[in-house]
């Protein structure tokens, strides 16, 4: 029986008594026994309460550390997938935001965008001597400016075909019409055969654009010279205008 239950049993009539005459006379005397009862059985209740919350607080914190320790094995299997050199790491088409053109890729790996068509002469051939005005950006890396032209005033004249310009810059070239302006991102898994040379000496050995600025050198230098930096740290990103072609 409980707390209440005993208080409230308090209040009925001994058997064989008169109805009338006790009922009156019990329901004033034991009132401070079914107050005192209720506020056990109260009591009673909140302990019990009590005694249940802390498994179900354990069981919320375990819930919480499952949860913690899965995304803790998630971020780990992401940055053993950097460490490995992943190429859809220095893909620009992997964080496109809503309206952004994808880069199309060509068979030797370069990634293009046409920023503007020209409606000049159509550059295709070796031998065609170009004049192209650029700029460029260690996209993979803090996005620093390597140099623009339009700043220097000093546009990048090569021959197609004749090793003057790095890989990137004569195959982004062909194809383009004088007046056009065309994006290319050399992936850093790939700048040894599209880019520049990891090897210092050899770097701007006849092979252009070169920065002309001391800034521009450094910034360029830094990506490619650091051994501390991944493959995907090493994307460049070039915007080329190609400005006139030259007899």
């Amino acid at each position: 029986m409980t707390a209440l239950a005993r208080g409230t049993a308090a209040m009925r009539a001994p058997h064989g008594t008169s109805r009338a005459t006790p009922r009156s006379h019990l329901s004033r005397a034991s009132r401070p026994v079914v107050v005192a009862a209720a506020r056990r059985a109260v009591e009673r209740e909140r302990v019990d309460a009590d005694d249940v919350s802390p498994p179900t607080t354990r069981r919320a914190a375990l819930t919480t550390a499952a949860a913690a320790l899965i995304a803790l094995g998630t971020a780990r299997d992401a940055r053993a997938k950097q460490d490995q050199g992943c190429e859809s790491c220095s893909d620009s088409n992997s964080a496109l935001s809503e309206g952004d053109k994808a880069f199309k890729r060509s068979e030797s790996g370069l990634r293009f965008l046409d920023l503007k068509v020209g409606e000049g002469a159509l550059v295709e051939t070796s031998g065609t001597k170009v004049v192209v005005d650029w700029s460029g950006y260690t996209s993979g890396y803090q996005a620093k400016k390597i140099e623009s032209t339009r700043e220097t005033d000093e546009p990048f004249v090569f021959t197609l075909g004749d090793g003057t310009a790095i890989p990137a810059f004569d195959e982004a070239v062909r194809g383009m019409r004088v007046g056009g302006v065309r994006r290319i991102e050399i992936p850093g898994e790939l700048e040894e055969k599209l880019g520049y040379s990891r090897n210092k000496a050899l770097r701007y050995n006849g092979v252009g654009p070169k920065p002309s600025t001391f800034g521009g050198q450094r910034a360029l230098d830094f990506v490619l010279d650091n051994e501390t930096l991944r493959d995907f740290n090493r994307s460049l990103l070039f915007d080329v205008r190609l400005s006139s072609v030259r007899k």
